[in-house]
């Protein structure tokens, strides 16, 4: 039977704090599926109450705590990862349903992403100096890959640094590089939704649920992965609030101000997360703030079984 299903995979996304995960589970409950997480720090084990990790024991959820906190993922690891748990959710009759806010890892799983080189500490360096010597590193990449510096403004120096050094590295351009990039799951059709809420509720979400993690352990939690050999300088530990707390132990701050600074950072992040999904014209925007989440997954569900019929397929198929 699992031959004649589709392959559709449901795609949730959204701002820190905004209900996706909420959401998602009342979608695979009511669809029959499963979650996978697309978060960048949920990978990791032992960061379960400072990357707010799902706890619906009734939904199974896929790629949360599979990582070593010292090691760094890349958007091309999760994305093959992400497809092999699709394929494998195919074959049990399960609809795969990907929620999370790591956009990256979004476009890796449905546009690709190439094996891109490690960063060279010492080529970066040669390059920020020029440019901050005044020295016009955009028109070297105008000069090397036209396509890629007309969609990086001359003032992002970071991506041009990064178009230039991956050029350097491999001598191939950015825009040579993508043209041979095919995502890892190219015969999966993807519904793709945009979790949002006003501004005040969101705020006041993300600001409730900090004061829920501390009330979980979260201190303790970083205690504990500090302990068992976790380094302050790991990859895991730049997520927003780790480092804060490592600082707070150290004696840097105080635990109002501590609190103070990490809703700030997760506010502005979600911010930033706002504006990238809302510029994504593939998403269809869901608006919480005007709708209730059953009437979300009711909505989300619909969509689906159009989608269904639309390929030929009973919605129970």
């Amino acid at each position: 039977m699992t031959d004649k299903i589709q392959k559709i995979a449901i795609i949730i996304a959204g701002a820190t704090g905004v209900g996706k995960t909420s959401v998602a589970c009342a979608v695979a409950e009511r669809l029959s599926g499963e979650i996978i997480s697309s978060d960048a720090r949920q990978v990791y084990r032992g960061m379960f109450i400072g990357t707010a990790s799902p706890v619906n024991e009734n939904i199974r959820h896929h790629l949360v705590g599979i990582l070593d906190p010292n090691e760094k993922p890349t958007a091309k690891w999760w994305a093959d990862k992400c497809a092999r748990t699709m394929e494998d959710l195919h074959e049990k009759g399960k609809l795969p349903i990907i929620a999370g806010g790591t956009g990256l890892y979004m476009t890796a799983l449905v546009e690709g992403l190439f094996d891109a080189p490690p960063p060279s500490p010492e080529l970066r360096k040669r390059l920020r100096r020029r440019a901050e010597t005044g020295e016009d590193i955009h028109s070297e990449l105008e000069q090397i890959d036209p396509e890629s510096a007309g969609r990086i403004h001359p003032n992002n120096i970071p991506r041009i640094i990064r178009a230039l050094e991956v050029y350097h590295q491999t001598g191939k351009t950015l825009t040579e590089l993508f043209a041979k990039t095919e995502p890892p799951a190219g015969d999966w059709t993807y519904l793709k939704f945009h979790l949002t809420r006003s501004r005040e509720k969101l705020y006041a979400r993300i600001d409730r649920r900090t004061e829920e993690m501390f009330e979980a352990g979260w201190i303790e939690e970083v205690e504990k992965l500090l302990g068992s050999g976790v380094s302050t300088e790991s990859p895991s530990m730049d997520a927003i609030g780790y480092s804060q707390i490592c600082g707070y132990l150290r004696g840097g701050i105080d635990f109002d101000e501590l609190k103070a600074e990490i809703k700030k950072l997760t506010r502005n992040y979600a911010k930033r997360q706002l504006t990238w999904f809302r510029n994504k014209s593939d998403f269809e925007e869901i608006d919480l703030s005007r709708m209730k989440m059953d009437e979300a997954c009711e909505l989300i569900a619909q969509k689906f079984f159009e989608k269904k019929l639309d390929q030929g397929n009973t919605p129970l198929d």
